[in-house]
């Protein structure tokens, strides 16, 4: 079984506790604990920033979120060239999927920013930056999802 969501968001700071209310209420409700909630919440909001401050211009980021397995794993994607209403990638091309860097040396601690890419590191699993055809970037990221007692998502993964 697999549960994916989608959300199609303006890149705009008042995005980001949308997404995250978003993908919060849907792990409550399959009764994810709140430590492991917490630490979804504060990655997506350091990845939907980096979207909102660092990426090309476009007027909409997207959110996919998909849990399966017992893990949860989350792309913020920047979508850099719109195609008509809706965000479009353009024809992929040779840079499709290159991985980016993830900064290896700590921030100074005098730094205004640069800290977001750790942060979703220490707190996830599985990070990864990736250019993607539309000449944006994609953040994935990974959780294992631990569950209360008698979670529904944990009866519901384990009929698999």
């Amino acid at each position: 079984m697999e549960i994916k969501m989608v959300l199609y968001l303006p890149r705009d700071a008042a995005s980001v506790p949308v997404s995250r209310q978003v993908l919060d209420g849907c792990l409550e409700t399959l009764g994810v604990t709140p430590d492991t909630r917490t630490d979804i919440a504060l990655a997506l909001s350091e990845a939907c920033a980096n979207v909102i401050q660092h990426a090309d211009p476009a007027d909409e980021y997207e959110v996919l979120a998909m849990a399966s397995n017992g893990r949860c794993v989350i792309e913020v994607i920047n979508i850099a060239h719109r195609n008509g209403g809706r965000a479009q990638a353009e024809p992929a091309d040779d840079l499709d999927g290159q991985p980016l860097t993830l900064p290896a040396a700590p921030v100074s601690p005098t730094a205004e920013h640069g800290r977001g890419l750790q942060i979703i590191d220490a707190v996830a699993d599985n990070v990864r930056l990736t250019r993607n055809s539309s000449d944006g970037t994609t953040v994935h990221f990974e959780k294992r999802l631990d569950w209360v007692p008698g979670a529904t998502g944990a009866q519901l993964f384990s009929e698999q």
